[in-house]
């Protein structure tokens, strides 16, 4: 398992500790498979096989009622294409989407939590 550096005490913030061997851990707790991220939340995801086929209205339930202004996406690898239209629903729903490598979208996660920034990410397990 990857470590990742964390900032500050953390609190009750959900921070990446570490990646690799299919899952995470996450403020202490082992994960198996990929995860959806809120501040203080960590829930499994079970992304579609061909993340292609990803859409906005499957990952909606799983921002709640107000869903934050920022959406990071860690598709595994190193993205091979820029998921245009998924960006674009994001979009309409007035939220920024960042689609980056896991280990980077980890990192960057760890980023936004210590800023206190108000987002949510899905990262597909490595």
């Amino acid at each position: 398992m990857v470590e990742v550096k964390t900032f500050g005490d953390g609190s009750d913030l959900q921070l990446v500790h570490g990646y690799g061997e299919g899952g995470f851990r996450v403020s202490g707790t082992r994960h198996t498979g990929s995860l959806v991220l809120l501040p203080r939340e960590a829930q499994q995801w079970i992304p579609p096989e061909n993340l292609d086929d990803l859409q906005f209205a499957d990952l909606a339930p799983l921002l709640g009622d107000l869903p934050p202004p920022l959406f990071v996406l860690g598709a595994g690898g190193a993205p091979m294409h820029p998921f245009i239209d998924l960006a674009a629903q994001f979009r309409e729903h007035d939220i920024a989407f960042e689609l980056l490598s896991t280990a980077a979208a980890c990192r960057t996660w760890n980023v936004l939590m210590s800023e206190g920034r108000n987002a949510a990410a899905a990262l597909v397990a490595i």
